[in-house]
């Protein structure tokens, strides 16, 4: 009963959130004068983005994971998934200008499905994502070519996330792991599941710590819901 309430919240906020991005959402500095971006640039090792959904309200999971993240030496920065074209500009903007180095992309709900629209538009810059998290996405497109390994998290039955298809030319590596038969877990607090955070933060270590040929098929994918 308790998700069915939740869903007809969602579909009534969710229709708000299109139509403006709540004032006190993060905003991804994008005007940095050109001594502050490149001293910025030579201390960032990747480019590390989690969007969240409507209202910057039900999605502060993605805060705590970049919270743990920035204290293993990450960069991650949080935003609101309307920012999702400004944030690929600039990925694309530091690509030209100082060279390769991972790209990682996290989103919960309306922020995963901004997520992917990202990669697809990575791919036309043909800039690699390395990894992808998505929880609870509710209309994702299709993972794109560009993308290494995506994790999606979502409910196949009895809650608001979809899984998500392979799109063309996709030879990555997908993983959708239904968490519709779990009794405490739902579309608005999958995102903040200790043992789920657990896992993206290894993930994304992998590739922005590990081997410049970390392989997606080494990274953790064996929590089972639960």
């Amino acid at each position: 009963m308790i998700r069915y309430i939740c869903i007809i919240l969602f579909s009534f906020f969710a229709a708000l959130s299109f139509f403006s991005a709540p004032s006190h959402a993060q905003k991804v500095p994008l005007a940095m004068s050109e001594t502050e971006t490149d001293l910025a640039a030579r201390k960032v090792s990747a480019d590390v983005y989690l969007l969240r959904g409507f209202g910057n309200v039900f999605s502060r999971g993605l805060d705590e994971m970049s919270a743990k993240l920035q204290k293993q030496g990450v960069p991650a920065k949080v935003a609101h998934h309307s920012e999702w074209k400004n944030i690929a500009d600039q990925i694309a903007a530091n690509r030209r200008k100082f060279g390769r180095r991972p790209v990682v992309l996290i989103g919960h709900s309306l922020g995963a499905n901004a997520v992917l629209r990202m990669a697809q538009e990575l791919r036309k810059k043909r800039i690699t994502v390395q990894y992808m998290a998505t929880f609870a996405a509710t209309a994702p497109p299709p993972v794109p070519s560009n993308v290494r390994k995506l994790t999606n998290y979502y409910f196949k039955t009895d809650g608001w996330g979809k899984p998500i298809a392979k799109g063309k030319g996709f030879r990555g590596n997908l993983k959708n792991i239904d968490f519709s038969k779990s009794k405490t877990i739902g579309h608005f607090n999958i995102d903040k599941q200790p043992r789920l955070q657990r896992q993206v933060i290894r993930n994304v270590l992998r590739f922005v710590k590990g081997s410049k040929r970390a392989n997606a098929e080494q990274t953790d994918d064996t929590l089972l819901p639960g």
